[in-house]
């Protein structure tokens, strides 16, 4: 997963620099990068709370 979120990242910032911020293609993989970091936190968030 982790690796994952690296390169959906890497290909954010190729996005941002060859079409801009507010292009459509770079917003989406802005928020595919979002999704992926989002069930890491809540993973981790389960996890944290399993042990308590």
């Amino acid at each position: 997963m982790h690796r994952l979120i690296e390169e959906t990242r890497a290909k954010l910032f190729k996005s941002a620099a060859q079409n801009g911020l507010d292009s459509q293609v770079t917003i989406d993989i802005s928020q595919e990068l979002d999704i992926l970091i989002n069930c890491i936190q809540r993973k981790r968030f389960k996890e944290s709370q399993s042990y308590s």
